[in-house]
């Protein structure tokens, strides 16, 4: 046997040792998602390397060619293990695996079967003979018909992978690219020598694919020992994302930019005509033609617009669905908009159950003061033909108590509808001077007293009346002092943006209990709010951005503080009291002048 021990023969020997420790160190962790596939892909490398330089150290051509065939063991595996690298890596597959390996490896098989037996047919090549370059002997080789399926068939397997990774690396996080940059570096390095040396694009001498290896080892060592490749795979966060997609409650849909469907869940196939077929590459117009006029609204708002909501109906089974959409769009690195992501939320069962409460709410409201209200004239006819009776009195007391419920409910449901009514500006004073003169009309047995200023302008939802009303309802029919006074003060903080407005009262108070009620957000059977009129203010406040304190008076009473940001800007035509509010102007001049100070001094 004749061998030369030529510095490529040394080179190769070197890589493929190099190429095999890594081999054996990555199978330590062959648990790792990525990393059985990773050993095979290096174990191939190892052994192509390793017979390439016993092919350098013979100087006969026998020799040489059956070491050159013996390559082929895993020039021609390499790229169907590259591929299951990458979709296990990646966490991607592709239809070319479906049926596993198999079908991948019939080529590899008839290529192995021909490389051994072409002396008798040539598909392979037409002749070998020794090329001289130097003191390097090699064999020279003219390729044949199946030499061309083989390289084709590998080259198709490496383009798969290939996107693949840079499909990953396009998406994924730096880390993650770091990896695949380092894979790609050492996949492309030596088939891009191979296609240079197979295209005649540059004159080698012999195939530099083996030699070009040892950017593969390199690349390898620095992604294992740098990046943290046997120990961060994103495949888990594309497992995760899959998941996740399918656990939703909402259907998602991804698009690109021309308005595709890339990607969806399985929510989001039960809600569409669909046949069966994928709805991969579909545009969305065909998938569901409701959803894209949906769709093109949201992006036409504008291009800097990332989310936009909607509300969608689609008849599914005979039966009308509706679903809350939002359209989110989706940018890489330097905001470029490569599509976006719809999802949609059946909101059917809340918008009926909504619909059925509002109905019932007025239905009930409606015949509630209807009925109360024909019962209260009848209890005024029982009063006038019997005056003395005192149980007129008591049914009087409980109608109109009825029929402030009704009032109540009313007003309640404005404040839980507050969310959807943006705050505006209004000017304090009017409003608290409009309520003042309503309840003076109602309860002149009452006394109240006001200390405003000119104006206070706060920014507030148009219920705010309400709470105000509330307050000073509040301190009246709950006061059981002899000479109820009611005391209504406004104070303005700027250097804290704020306007406070207290109302005072000489009654009984408020229960701890109520306000432990009010700070827990909660009733219980044992302890709730006697009525409507709290839960009325603080939700009307909390909706306006303001704050409701309840406090105790001294040396008796109840003091309810309400804060509310200052409005900013001039006045426009919005500033307004609300609907129920009329024109009125009230003498303050005449009113106690030490009602300010004890405001004031109640508050400190």
């Amino acid at each position: 046997m004749a061998w030369q021990y030529t510095p490529f023969a040394l080179l190769y020997t070197g890589v493929a040792v190099v190429v095999a420790g890594l081999a054996a160190w990555v199978y330590r962790d062959r648990m790792t998602t990525g990393t059985r596939p990773l050993v095979g892909l290096l174990a191939a490398t190892a052994f192509w390397t390793f017979c390439a330089g016993l092919e350098f150290a013979r100087t006969d051509v026998v020799g040489q060619r059956v070491f050159a065939n013996a390559t082929y063991l895993a020039i021609a595996t390499l790229p169907v293990l590259f591929l299951y690298f990458a979709e296990s890596y990646s966490g991607q597959e592709t239809p070319l695996t479906r049926y596993g390996p198999g079908p991948l490896l019939i080529v590899p098989a008839i290529t192995q079967l021909l490389i051994w037996t072409n002396p008798f047919h040539h598909l392979m090549w037409d002749r070998s003979q020794l090329f001289q370059a130097g003191a390097v002997a090699t064999p020279s080789v003219l390729s044949k018909s199946w030499f061309l399926v083989h390289t084709a068939h590998s080259y198709a397997l490496l383009v798969v992978g290939s996107y693949l990774l840079v499909r990953m690396l396009v998406v994924s996080e730096n880390v993650y690219r770091s990896q695949a940059v380092a894979i790609l570096l050492g996949t492309f390095t030596p088939w891009i020598a191979n296609a240079l040396y197979l295209g005649n694009v540059v004159s080698f001498p012999f195939d530099p694919t083996p030699a070009a290896f040892s950017v593969t080892a390199a690349a390898f060592v620095v992604a294992i020992y740098r990046h943290r490749l046997l120990e961060m795979v994103p495949v888990a966060r594309e497992v995760a994302r899959d998941e996740l997609m399918d656990n939703l409650v909402e259907a998602v849909f991804v698009l690109d930019d021309d308005r595709r469907v890339i990607d969806y869940n399985q929510r989001a196939e039960r809600i569409v005509d669909d046949t069966g077929d994928s709805l991969v590459g579909q545009p969305v117009a065909e998938v569901c033609p409701d959803l894209e006029s949906v769709v093109a609204e949201a992006t036409d708002v504008g291009p800097e617009t990332d989310a936009v909501g909607a509300e969608l109906a689609l008849r599914r089974d005979g039966k009308l669905r509706y679903y809350d959409v939002q359209v989110t769009a989706l940018r890489r690195a330097g905001g470029l908009l490569t599509g976006h992501l719809v999802s949609l939320r059946d909101v059917t069962e809340q918008r009926q159950r909504e619909q059925r409460l509002n109905v019932l709410n007025r239905a009930l409201r409606h015949d509630l003061r209807n009925e109360a209200n024909v019962v209260l004239g009848y209890a005024e006819l029982g009063k006038q033909n019997n005056p003395e009776a005192e149980w007129v009195d008591a049914i009087e007391s409980h109608i109109s108590g009825l029929i402030d419920l009704s009032e109540k409910a009313r007003q309640l449901e404005q404040a839980l509808d507050s969310e959807h009514v943006a705050s505006r500006r209004l000017d304090a004073v009017d409003v608290i001077e409009t309520v003042v003169d309503d309840f003076e009309a109602d309860r002149p047995d009452v006394s109240i007293e006001t200390d405003l200023p000119e104006t206070a302008h706060v920014s507030a939802i148009e219920f705010f009346a309400d709470a105000v009303g509330n307050a000073v309802e509040n301190a009246i029919e709950h006061n059981d002092n002899p000479e109820p006074l009611i005391e209504v003060a406004v104070s303005a903080w700027v250097e804290d943006d704020e306007v406070a407005i207290e109302v005072l009262d000489n009654g009984p108070g408020i229960h701890d209990e109520e306000r432990a009620v009010l700070l827990r957000g909660r009733e219980t059977q044992l302890r709730h709010i006697s009525g409507l009129g709290l839960w009325i203010i603080n939700w009307i406040v909390t909706e306006s951005g303001g704050t409701v304190q309840f406090e105790e008076n001294d040396p008796r009473g109840s003091i309810v503080t309400i804060r509310l940001p200052v409005a900013e800007g001039e006045p426009d035509e919005q500033e307004a009291v609300s609907d129920e509010a009329t024109e009125g102007d009230v003498d303050t001049e005449d009113a106690d002048p030490a009602v300010g100070s004890r405001a004031q001094d109640a508050h400190s």
